[in-house]
């Protein structure tokens, strides 16, 4: 779970997933679930309705088609027990959102995803959009959880430079063409694991 500050890792790592889904899903009005993508995917367990899909490495295909989903998810692991590819729409609440941690911010939330599997969905913050549409951005943090959170592959350069340790690297590259944005995340995680995804906004509400 992404964190920022310097005295307890734990609380501002906390507060960089809680803050942005509890504003969206104040703020979101229920969509109807997205398409699924062909060859299956992930999604969160606790989703409604778990319905059948392929397991993550077996999963193939191109991005999804968004619909009525807030954002669609493409997301390759390399390595780690979690290695394949997952594609997954986030349905319902959640979705993209600038200036939800602060100005200047852009943050993805997965509060239900579809197909729903064991990925639930993206946990991003961006620090600095502005450096994040140049491609140069590695001040962000960026979790996404297996089994409701019993396993997250995090990438966290923010915690890396901020806190001195090695929390992931990566950078950031994000397009925000103010009603919709497309973010591109690639990194390492701090085992190892390469994190290669691209999640397309279908909107983005601002705050």
């Amino acid at each position: 779970m992404p964190n920022t500050l310097e005295e307890d890792p734990m609380i501002p790592r906390m507060l960089a997933i809680v803050v942005p889904v509890a504003l969206l899903v104040a703020c979101s009005s229920p969509a109807s679930s997205g398409q699924e993508s062909q060859g299956g995917g992930a999604g969160e367990s606790s989703a409604a309705g778990a319905g059948a899909g392929q397991s993550a490495a077996a999963s193939t295909g191109g991005g999804g088609g968004g619909g009525d989903s807030l954002a669609s998810v493409d997301l390759t692991i390399t390595g780690g027990e979690k290695a394949g590819h997952y594609q997954v729409e986030i349905t319902g609440s959640g979705g993209c959102s600038t200036g939800v941690v602060g100005p200047g911010t852009f943050a993805v939330s997965s509060v239900t995803v579809d197909p729903a599997e064991s990925f639930g969905g993206p946990q991003i913050t961006i620090y600095d959009a502005d450096a994040a549409a140049s491609g140069t951005d590695s001040q962000f943090s960026a979790a996404f959880p297996f089994d409701n959170y019993a396993y997250t592959v995090e990438v966290n350069p923010y915690l890396s430079a901020s806190q001195g340790g090695d929390f992931g690297a990566g950078t950031a590259t994000l397009d925000n063409r103010g009603t919709t944005a497309t973010l591109t995340i690639e990194g390492t995680t701090a085992n190892g694991e390469t994190v290669d995804a691209t999640i397309e906004c279908h909107s983005v509400a601002n705050f």
